[in-house]
């Protein structure tokens, strides 16, 4: 029996999508633990590239079964979309492949409405994610299981009354249509009724059966509630923490992987010590094609924060690494990285040479030069966790494996 965990160590954007579905193929199941249509997942394989925003990685793979767990929330319109598109793209999508716990919550149009209304200041997707965790801390939630208990409409309507009248007394705007949104979450939460099982027992069996679990991860660890740069954070629990009580379950975890970019990005507003305001962060935000899956936004741009990895690390407990984009530093004439922060907070760097080769689609360690492979190791020592897997491209073939990962 193995445990798996992926977790983006970073603001999110590292790369998680590409390391889930290489690990799907050995996988019996794949849990999602937090976190809703506000993520952005990005398969390729060969020709064929896939952008998930709810549904688990595991399901491109085809052997896995993916659950959408408690720790979630659940937009049904969204949901239903993106099971169209994939039967377009003949990716096996049924309710024996995809689980959504009763206990999920339901992201609704009045959540992504008031998101729009109440959340400009913190940079947010506009879907509605906050005000839905909002609801499900003040406990006026509405969780799956209304869909099969036939509830969900009569509490959807008393949230809608009660979001327009907040809307027309206090932040004196026009709210939406709600016949319409009406219309538009019944015919989607039909679609999506087949889903909705017990995923806290379903999980538990395969646990105890002694199948391959991995827990995917959405957006990163400085984007948590409680240890990210609050307030400019998500709504929910992105780190381990948040596997345990977003599943239902307590597992060890066999690999606790952390997801590593070799610089640093982030989407929205918030700190961002490292960030690159010249044509370097112009470069980098290029060469990785830095423009999030979700909101096409493009994503601010950085050197490298080791002393921001380091507290991550502590959070999340990372036993192996995995770095991306490696790539994308080729060609610059060098590299820095902070290692901690001087008396003012500004961060304090140090300097790596260059490379100049082209390394995309490397396979080996033979392959990388030798200030890359410098740049990495000094990574391995300060964080004290071995750089198991580099990802050198999109593709699933291009990476280099320094470690086992099963």
């Amino acid at each position: 029996m193995s445990n798996y965990i992926v977790l983006g160590a970073q603001w999110g954007d590292e790369g998680k999508g590409k390391i889930v579905d290489m690990l799907s193929a050995e996988m019996d199941m794949v849990v999602r633990f937090q976190g809703g249509a506000n993520a952005g997942h990005t398969v390729i394989c060969g020709d064929e590239k896939y952008v998930l925003h709810l549904i688990p990685g595991g399901i491109v793979s085809g052997k896995a079964v993916n659950v959408i767990g408690n720790g979630c929330v659940v937009d049904p319109v969204i949901f239903s979309e993106e099971v169209d598109y994939l039967l377009k793209k003949n990716v096996v999508v049924n309710p024996d492949k995809i689980i959504i716990s009763l206990q999920a919550h339901m992201v609704t149009p009045v959540h992504k409405y008031m998101d729009k209304v109440l959340n400009k200041h913190i940079g947010t997707t506009g879907r509605g994610i906050g005000p839905a965790y909002g609801d499900k801390i003040t406990r006026t939630g509405i969780r799956m299981e209304s869909v099969l208990d036939g509830t969900f409409l009569e509490r959807f309507c008393k949230q809608a009354d009660n979001a327009r009248i907040l809307c027309e007394r206090v932040y004196q705007t026009e709210f939406l249509d709600i016949k319409q949104a009406e219309q538009e979450l019944a015919e989607s939460v039909e679609r999506v009724r087949p889903f909705i099982k017990d995923s806290v027992e379903i999980i538990s069996a395969m646990v105890k059966s002694g199948g391959n679990v991995l827990f995917e991860g959405a957006q990163g660890t400085l984007l948590d509630i409680d240890h990210g740069t609050y307030p400019f954070v998500t709504s929910s629990s992105t780190s381990i923490g948040g596997a345990l009580t977003g599943s239902g379950v307590f597992v060890d975890f066999n690999k606790r992987i952390g997801i590593v970019k070799a610089y640093t990005t982030r989407v929205g507003e918030g700190p961002f010590p490292t960030e690159l305001f010249d044509e370097t962060g112009e470069r980098l935000r290029k060469n990785g094609n830095e423009f999030g899956a979700t909101t096409g936004r493009p994503r601010r741009c950085g050197w490298l924060d080791l002393k921001q990895l380091q507290r991550s690390f502590i959070i999340n407990g990372f036993n192996y690494i995995s770095m991306s984009k490696i790539s994308c530093l080729s060609g610059f004439d060098y590299i820095k990285a902070a290692v901690d922060y001087d008396v003012q907070g500004k961060p304090v760097y140090k300097t790596f040479g260059g490379w100049s080769e082209e390394v995309e689609g490397a396979t080996s360690l033979e392959q990388l030069p030798s200030a890359c492979k410098e740049y990495i190791d000094f990574i391995e020592d300060y964080l004290n966790v071995p750089v198991g897997m580099i990802s050198t491209g999109p593709d699933r073939e291009h990476i280099i494996f320094k470690q086992p990962l099963f």
